[in-house]
């Protein structure tokens, strides 16, 4: 499988029901850890996280639904259990242990009105910041049109019952497992260390044969450690190539970005990022960029920030030990990796108390850099890519970018810009609403300041109308990459075999589109480019020269250039002679 593949292969991979596939990471074979997790039940991982984080003790009220978990949890000497058949006494007898131990305790019942009396309970719980764990188990077969008895909807409950909400699917394959696992981890570290109630509701096994199939105990369990202050200086990034990614941030400070700069720097790690990251300090590598040239992955990452859209840096994480800093105090998992340490703290507070930490294997950083550094990239037809690369090259200091998604997004991280630039995208969500109206936003904002906008067809047009705004001033400029369909889905590796069909309908082809007309009407000053000797003849007048309106540049590609440009960016690690 090559590079183009690993790409797809990790932003589909929660879509595939197929097992998880194994990913050539960046030429070598890595099999991710094979287990028996199709085999066992939800049930079985509930039982064993409980272990994980040490919670033992449970009320339970006699029901069909949560009886294999009764069956279960009785047997094993590890839990307190008690019966309570009242489900509203229940509830209040979780909150008088859970304040005399100062633990979670666990209330389960079954799946139908049941679960309607722990409300009273409940409410208690998360206004006095008591962790009450309700498990109510519900039956598969339920559904709000399937006229099943004991079927309650509970998509929605009371804001104050609970601080999380999760619903299990049964495990049926590894990507199940690891969303199972994720679940548990989130709703567990939250009533333990955050001290509030959660409800988990978790799917029946009701008609089971042979008890003994339920007793197996998973093997690939994990749990995040949640720590609260850093009192000694840590030795487990010693010898290790470690490394610090950012997703999406907000802006630092300078006192933020300063005390990272000064971590990393001392330890002689990379920082993994994009540009949504807003990161411009020391040790800044694009985690694309990089990739693509074939470097070595970290094996310990310090994770901060939200969602990335660069999809391709899930292969950073493979077989990478992962912290997460957490400034708000929630719990979250990239790529559904395992968290083995969450740090409750600011992000700055934790780079100075770990500044003084052993060192990493100290040439990390400098070997990425040099590989980064010379690596040569190709000669591309007229493309995304090379639209983004010259943009790249003739941008003006201190101005703003904000890009579009998919193959942009991914053109975007392939190529560095200048640390003056302000670079953003609507990774929040990852969707193609609202590309150019958040545009003209930052050109408002920020009149004194060039903004650039690069985007697709599809992504232009679906928001064109805010173009004719009467504000929108000459600091605008928009780069509209125009294929005349979503390219996305011709490249894109789950419709290998049916390319021919990613047209109409799947990829939004053959609309009689362009964009002079709207653009000359809405007060724009209008170019256009064909072939790359006309890209190329006017990329520097679009960036730097000085018109008195806002411009529009809308420069015509083919699937044919795109798709070659796309397979020669991603087989560059493939290129020993580029080295």
């Amino acid at each position: 499988m090559n590079l183009l593949n690993e790409i797809f292969s990790v932003r589909n991979e929660y879509h595939d029901n197929k097992k998880i596939k194994i990913l050539r990471l960046l030429g070598k074979k890595i099999k991710l850890n094979k287990n028996d997790s199709v085999k066992l039940k939800t049930v079985n991982y509930i039982i064993q996280m409980l272990k994980e984080y040490g919670i033992r003790n449970i009320i339970s009220s006699a029901g069909c639904q949560n009886s294999m978990f009764n069956l279960l949890v009785q047997q094993d000497t590890y839990f307190n259990c008690y019966s309570v058949t009242d489900e509203r006494s229940a509830g209040y007898m979780a909150i008088g242990i859970a304040e005399e131990i100062m633990e979670p305790v666990v209330i389960t019942c079954t799946g139908a009105t049941a679960s309607r009396n722990w409300v009273p309970a409940l409410t208690e719980a998360y206004y006095k910041n008591i962790p009450v764990i309700a498990i109510p188990f519900y039956n598969r077969a339920g559904n709000d049109f399937n006229l099943a008895a004991q079927y309650v909807d509970r998509k929605i409950t009371q804001n104050d019952i609970k601080e999380i909400q999760i619903k299990l699917p049964e495990i049926f394959d590894d990507i199940s497992q690891k969303q199972v696992l994720t679940s548990l981890n989130t709703a567990f570290s939250t009533a333990k260390y955050n001290n509030k109630p959660v409800i988990i509701e978790a799917p029946s096994n009701l008609g089971f044969k042979n008890l003994n199939d339920f007793k197996n105990v998973p093997k690939d369990v994990w749990h995040t450690e949640c720590i609260d202050n850093i009192t000694n200086e840590s030795d487990e990034l010693l010898n290790k190539n470690a490394a610090v990614f950012i997703g999406s941030h907000k802006k630092f400070t300078q006192e933020e970005e300063s005390v990272l700069s000064d971590f990393v720097k001392t330890m002689n790690i990379p920082v993994f990022c994009d540009h949504t990251s807003n990161y411009h300090g020391e040790n800044k590598i694009i985690s694309a960029r990089s990739l693509i040239c074939g470097i070595e992955v970290p094996d310990l990452i310090i994770d901060i920030g939200g969602i990335t859209g660069d999809y391709l840096s899930a292969l950073l994480f493979q077989k990478a030990i992962v912290w997460r800093v957490s400034p708000d105090r929630s719990f979250n998992f990239r790529y559904d990796k395992p968290v083995v340490k969450t740090f409750m703290m600011s992000e700055k507070q934790f780079f100075k108390m770990m500044k003084n930490s052993l060192p990493t294997k100290k040439n990390y950083y400098d070997s990425i850099k040099r590989i980064v550094e010379t690596t040569t990239f190709p000669d591309l037809p007229l493309s995304n890519y090379l639209i983004i690369e010259n943009l790249s090259k003739y941008m003006p200091e201190n101005s703003i970018i904000h890009h579009g998604v998919s193959n942009t997004k991914r053109g975007m991280n392939f190529y560095e810009f200048s640390e003056s630039a302000e670079i953003s995208c609507n990774v929040g969500a990852c969707g193609i609403d609202g590309a150019v109206s958040t545009l003209v936003g930052h050109s408002f904002a920020s009149p004194d300041k060039k903004c650039f906008g690069i985007m697709g067809d599809l992504t232009f047009f679906y928001d064109m109308s805010t173009i004719q705004n009467r504000d929108i001033k000459n600091n605008l400029r928009i780069l509209l990459v125009n294929n005349n369909k979503g390219i996305e889905f011709k490249i894109n590796g789950l419709f290998t075999n049916v390319l021919d069909e990613t047209e109409k309908l799947i990829g939004s082809a053959g609309h009689k589109t362009t964009a002079d007309g709207w653009a000359q009407s809405c007060g724009f000053h209008y170019m256009s480019a064909k072939t790359k000797e006309s890209f190329l003849s006017q990329i520097n007048d679009f960036c730097n020269k000085n018109y008195d309106k806002p411009v529009l540049f809308e420069v015509f590609t083919t699937d044919e250039d795109e798709i070659k440009a796309f397979k020669m960016m991603t087989g560059l690690n493939k290129n020993e002679k580029n080295r």
